[in-house]
């Protein structure tokens, strides 16, 4: 990475949680117009983004922190003396907030993986459970799952957990039959009471892999849920259905 890209990069990601100087904007109109193949909206994007998942909640974890920046030095083909020589440089600006050397990084990841994967679903791994005890914290709503008499959920238990301000949730899983993804898939569905029941939000396409004990997966609500009052999971054709028939209901979680 040139040192115009490294200097364009600190600049956007300085520029997501502070103001810059007019010296510092004249440098980033000169460094975006050399290069137009950075779109300078997307930093702006995934500093919300990130800002609205964790400025409530606690700080980032240290296992979690070395996790991603090493992640990210493998990425942008930085050796660590490297991408900590870059963060403690980042650090020492008296206008940058605390949480910055950790946000340079993460936004970096997320404007990666967003071009590279642009469809890809979350990735579950061990933190998950921490985020959604986060969401619970703060006052989130949390649901028992009630199994229905289908195959694939005569023992299934587990919760469902939702914020409505944040529009973030999950699902939690307890003995629901593994899937094979070529053959079926699991899908949630959100009745929000402000839309047309007969048209329930997709809350996302997910597998239970085998041999799996409690299982949490993030819900992916594909439009804005104003007042959710009913999650049900169904079994699906793979990829999942724009609207599903309901023939196979395996979970049901009602408000109220």
């Amino acid at each position: 990475m040139s040192n115009a890209l490294d200097r364009l990069d600190e600049l956007l990601v300085v520029r997501t949680v502070e103001a810059l100087s007019e010296a510092e904007n004249s440098e980033l109109s000169k460094l975006l117009t050399a290069h137009p193949e950075i779109d300078p909206d997307a930093y702006d994007r995934t500093g919300a983004a990130i800002h609205a998942a964790y400025v409530e909640l606690e700080p980032m974890p240290a296992h979690l922190h070395d996790r991603i920046s090493r992640s990210a030095a493998e990425l942008f083909d930085l050796q660590p003396d490297e991408l900590a020589a870059r963060r403690r440089k980042r650090s020492t600006r008296s206008r940058v907030t605390p949480y910055l050397p950790w946000l340079a990084t993460a936004a970096a990841m997320v404007l990666v993986l967003i071009t590279w994967w642009p469809n890809t679903a979350p990735q579950i791994d061990a933190d998950i459970d921490s985020l959604r005890a986060a969401l619970i914290a703060g006052g989130a709503t949390r649901l028992d799952w009630t199994a229905t008499a289908d195959p694939a959920a005569p023992s299934a238990s587990g919760d469902v957990v939702w914020d409505a301000q944040r529009q973030q949730g999950f699902m939690r899983f307890s003995m629901l039959a593994a899937n094979e993804p070529t053959v079926f898939q699991y899908q949630l569905w959100i009745f929000d009471a402000e839309r047309d029941e007969r048209y329930p939000v997709d809350g996302g396409v997910f597998d239970i892999p085998a041999n799996t004990g409690e299982f949490i997966v993030p819900i992916q609500a594909k439009l804005p849920i104003g007042d959710a009052v009913l999650f049900a999971v169904t079994v699906e054709q793979p990829g999942g259905v724009v609207v599903s028939d309901r023939e196979r209901i395996v979970l049901l979680a009602e408000l109220g």
